[in-house]
This record gives C-alpha cells, structure tokens and sequence, in this order.
C-alpha cells in the first residue's frame, strides 16, 4: 500500500513540478502543461480508486488549495509581468510622402536590403524594396518605382566612405 500511496504523491507532485516547467521554463509549449495537468487528473483519480472517497476528497481538496495558493502568490508577486513582453514598438508605417522622394532619386542604403531594409533619401530614412535581391550597406540606391507605400530601388553603385 505504502509503495502504491507513493506513486500516486509522486503523480501529484510531477504533475505541479510540469505545470511549473511549462510557466517559468517553456513558457507557450502547453505539452508539459497538458501533462502536468494529467498527472494531477491522474494522480486525484487513483486516490479515489485506490484509497476510497475520503482520500480522495482530501487530495482534491490539497490540489486545489495548493493551485489557489500559487495563483495567489503567482499575481501578488507579479511573476506575470516577467513573462509579458513590455518593450513597445518604435517602427512605422511607410508614409511616402510622393514630393520628397520621387522616382529617379538616388539615396544611400542604410542597412543592408535582404532585400527589404532602409535607405537615406535627403537625410531622410525609409524602408526600401530591393529588386535587386541582396544589397549592402552604404550601396547607393535608386527608386524605381513607388507602389502602395513601397519604395522599391536598385543599386546603382558601392559609396566607399564609410
């Protein structure tokens, strides 16, 4: 009995240490959280089973008594704001404004274009579709065409100032 009471406490206390995993360790992958869920299912049910109605009452109770626990200690210790991503995003939307950059107009690539990255057009930084596939950095560039807030270029040669 004693060998059968340990494997369902060790059912129980795997299906807590996989939930804890699938939170703090790998977060969004569910499967240790569906299995420590399972375990716990599992474990609650063969107490039932094995040990009778007390028994059990009593490890569903402690589950969940030790799941209200955590939930509690879980949001008043704010672990929940660890696992949220707070850095906002400074990018933007091209705006091609059509009287500052014009078709013909040669700028410099910032970045690389792989084949999408940014170009200098009169101090002025946008992003930038290369037709031609790659191109590298300090490469000059000229717009060919402007479509649906696009900016597609070619390059026309390597700057050698760096």
């Amino acid at each position: 009995m004693e060998i059968i009471f340990s494997w369902v406490l060790f059912l129980i206390i795997a299906g807590f240490l996989l939930i804890l995993l699938d939170l703090f360790v790998f977060p969004g992958t569910s499967v240790l959280g569906i299995g420590g869920i399972t375990c716990l299912v599992i474990g609650i049910v063969r107490m039932f089973i094995i040990f009778g109605p007390v028994a059990g009452w009593i490890s569903l109770l402690s589950v969940l008594g030790i799941c209200a626990i955590l939930a509690f200690l879980f949001i008043r210790k704010k672990a929940w704001k660890k696992m949220v991503l707070n850095d906002e995003l400074e990018s933007k939307v091209n705006v091609v404004d059509k009287k500052k950059i014009k078709i013909g107009e040669e700028g410099k690539a910032v970045s690389r274009l792989v084949p999408v990255g940014q170009a200098s057009f009169d101090g002025e930084i946008v992003e930038v579709h290369s037709l031609d596939g790659f191109t590298d950095q300090r490469t000059l560039v000229k717009v060919v065409k402007i479509e649906n807030n696009k900016i597609f270029v070619t390059a026309v040669s390597t700057d050698p100032s760096p």
